[in-house]
C-alpha cells in the first residue's frame, strides 16, 4: 500500500522544521552579543549628539546674556551658561564646563563686559568634557572628547 503524496510532503516538511527550530537558537545565540553591543553603541552616540545639542544652546544662552547692555560681568554670562548645564544635565560637574567670552576677538574678564561698546561682536564659548556626563564608558571612542560651541551675538 502506499501512501499520498500529501501526506509524505507533510512528514517530510514537520521534520525539517524541528532541525530548523534548533539553527534559530543557535543563529539567536550567535547574533544576540552583537546585536547588544550595536544597540549600546548607538545609545552612547546618541547621548554624544544629545550632550553636543546641550552645549550649542548653552553657549547661545550665554550669548543672549552677554549682548544685553544691562550684563555688565563676565560671570553673569558664565552664571547662565551653569544654569543652562544643570538644568539639561544635572550630575555635570562645573570643574567640567569652562565659559570663555571675547569682545571683538580680545578675551573679557571680570566686569570688562561694561567697557564693551554698543554693535561690537560678542563671543561666547562653551567647552564641556563629555565623560562626566556619560552613562556608559565601555566604548573608547568617545574616552575624553570634549564639546565646544562658540556663538556671537552683537552687544546691544
Amino acid at each position: 500500500m502506499s501512501f499520498p503524496k500529501q501526506i509524505m510532503d507533510r512528514g517530510i516538511a514537520r521534520g525539517a522544521r524541528r532541525h530548523r527550530r534548533g539553527a534559530a537558537c543557535v543563529e539567536f545565540a550567535v547574533l544576540s552579543p552583537i546585536l547588544l553591543i550595536l544597540i549600546l553603541g548607538i545609545i552612547d552616540v546618541g547621548q554624544f549628539v544629545n550632550v553636543g545639542q546641550s552645549v550649542s544652546n548653552a553657549s547661545r544662552e550665554g550669548a543672549r546674556v552677554a549682548a544685553r547692555q544691562t550684563t555688565t560681568n563676565v560671570s553673569q554670562v558664565q552664571n547662565a551658561v551653569a544654569n543652562y548645564l544643570t538644568d539639561m544635565h544635572p550630575n555635570l560637574p562645573s570643574s567640567a564646563v569652562q565659559v570663555t567670552v571675547a569682545g571683538a576677538g580680545n578675551p573679557v574678564t571680570g566686569a570688562g563686559l561694561a567697557a564693551v561698546a554698543t554693535g561690537t561682536p560678542i563671543s561666547v564659548q562653551v567647552v564641556v568634557q563629555f565623560d562626566p556626563v556619560r552613562w556608559m564608558n565601555g566604548f573608547t571612542f568617545l574616552n575624553g572628547r570634549t564639546l565646544t560651541k562658540t556663538t556671537v551675538s552683537r552687544r546691544e
